[in-house]
């Protein structure tokens, strides 16, 4: 089975396979992003105004800013909040140039929300924008489909929003931020499925550098369903977000590190640590995720600790790739949810997730791997797990993501694993007791306790259609899935 929780659900992803075959469903917690390079960055590329503030007005934030302040350096800033800075800059916008607001050392305590091109720069010492105690529900114009779906009103530190009036999404609106350190941290008590250090949508288009996006959701982990450091997009409701993100740090999340969801939502990730909280038996979570439409590109990025060891049917990813399925599935995000199609994820350091890189396109039966080329690419990452189950499991591994038929929830992990059709896996470096694959003494279809392991599973679940797997490796050895 796989698990989907969102804003609004905690619905279940789950079929049966053929009669007589002791595979039933795998598990994975969802949260409803080479080639496809080009076509990714210049989607969500900040348009040249944005990247220059030569000629741009400029607001200075300060902790002891005033608003008689001169407003030409940290000393004179007018401005001692970053939201009341935003307001200005935004009612000053002429759409010929954008404004530059500059950060000075201090933590800004305060959620921001924007809805016009802006850059962020950081002007001294050290930034952080931090939750407060008490936070709000957005009130903006990418929330009006929410009640009519159900969906629970997103809590954001930063939420950029370009819909028009009426809710539609818009296109140009461009926000670039760097240097800066954006904290979250919900109270363990809460247990809501909207939380955001970052959230970006109604076509807006995000380009974050060089900063930290920390303590998303609630912390220490509980075992609800929110809490994403980025999300791009958001699918049951149709909204497009965009971004791109270089050598950024994200971790201590509740849920996912990145999420990018949706139709016509994209990302390019690259440089970028994700950590997740190592073991835990509170919730599976997912490194980045890429869903529901949305595609991407994740490259020369280094995610780890994404390691469930509870109970519950369900196991954690480094890189999630998932579309497809529908209300018989039980995601409820539709009846006929996106593909994730020409997804890249290449050249990574995936280490102890309990699957490096899951590729999920499933059919609307949730049966079978759709037919229509998804055309997905993991090839030459190195991906390592050292949670094995030899003498019975490590107290690390997983041990209930697979459920079969003969003996309930026993413990899956892969290197990567492929439901999709066409998709390509060459060149991974795979190694560790964690993704050890069968012996001479292991069947299939009838996995023996306590796990299913394998480096590269193109087999289990919804079988992949037509994969192109070549020079992969396992403990430096040629491997082929068998």
């Amino acid at each position: 089975m796989r698990g989907l929780p969102t804003r609004h659900r905690h619905h279940i992803f789950g079929a049966q396979s053929g009669e007589g075959d002791d595979r039933r469903s795998r598990a994975v917690g969802l949260f409803t992003g080479g080639i496809v390079v080009a076509a990714v960055a210049a989607a969500v590329t900040i348009p040249a105004a944005a990247a220059s503030a030569t000629s741009s007005p400029t607001y200075w934030v300060s902790p002891s800013g005033v608003s008689t302040g001169a407003d030409t350096s940290c000393a004179t800033a007018a401005y001692s909040t970053v939201q009341s800075a935003v307001t200005a800059a935004q009612a000053a916008e002429t759409g010929r140039s954008v404004p530059t607001i500059k950060l000075c050392s201090g933590t800004y305590t305060e959620q921001v929300t924007i809805s016009k091109s802006l850059n962020f720069v950081r002007a001294s010492g050290a930034v952080t924008i931090e939750l407060p105690a008490s936070p709000v529900n957005s009130t903006t114009t990418c929330q009006t489909k929410d009640a009519a779906t159900s969906t629970e009103v997103p809590q954001s530190v930063i939420e950029i929003c370009a819909a028009n009036a009426s809710g539609a999404n818009t296109r140009g609106v461009a926000v670039s931020i760097s240097h800066v350190t954006i904290e979250g941290e919900w109270p363990n008590s809460v247990c809501d499925d909207s939380l955001y250090d970052v959230l970006v949508e109604g076509g807006a288009s995000l380009s974050l550098a060089d900063s930290v996006v920390t303590q998303a959701g609630a912390y220490p982990l509980n075992g609800c369903q929110g809490g994403v450091g980025v999300e791009a997009g958001f699918s049951p409701t149709g909204q497009i977000g965009h971004a791109v993100l270089v050598s950024d740090t994200i971790n201590n999340y509740q849920k996912n590190g990145i999420t990018i969801d949706g139709a016509d939502s994209t990302g390019y990730i690259s440089g970028v640590t994700v950590s997740g909280d190592g073991p835990t038996n509170q919730i599976a979570q997912n490194g980045i995720q890429i869903s529901f439409g949305a595609t991407g590109t994740i490259t020369h990025s280094t995610i780890t600790g994404n390691n469930y060891t509870g109970t519950g049917e369900a196991f954690a990813t480094g890189v999630l790739v998932v579309g497809g399925g529908g209300k018989v599935c039980g995601n409820g995000v539709s009846s006929n949810p996106g593909l994730v199609r020409d997804a890249t994820v290449t050249r990574n350091t995936l280490i102890n997730n309990d699957v490096g890189v899951a590729l999920f396109n499933i059919n609307s039966k949730c049966n079978a791997s759709v037919h229509i080329p998804t055309d997905d690419v993991a090839c030459y990452n190195d991906i390592r797990n050292s949670h094995g189950y030899q003498g019975g499991p490590s107290a690390d591994a997983n041990i209930s993501g697979f459920e079969t038929k003969k003996y309930g929830a026993i413990g899956d992990q892969a290197g990567i694993s492929d439901t999709g059709s066409h998709d390509l896996i060459c060149h991974n470096a795979i190694s560790g007791v964690g993704y050890g694959g069968r012996d001479s003494r292991s069947e299939l279809p009838n996995p023996k306790p306590p796990a299913w392991v394998r480096p590269i599973d193109i087999f289990s679940f919804a079988a992949a259609y037509h994969p192109v797997v070549k020079a992969n490796s396992y403990d430096g050895k040629p491997y082929i899935p068998h």
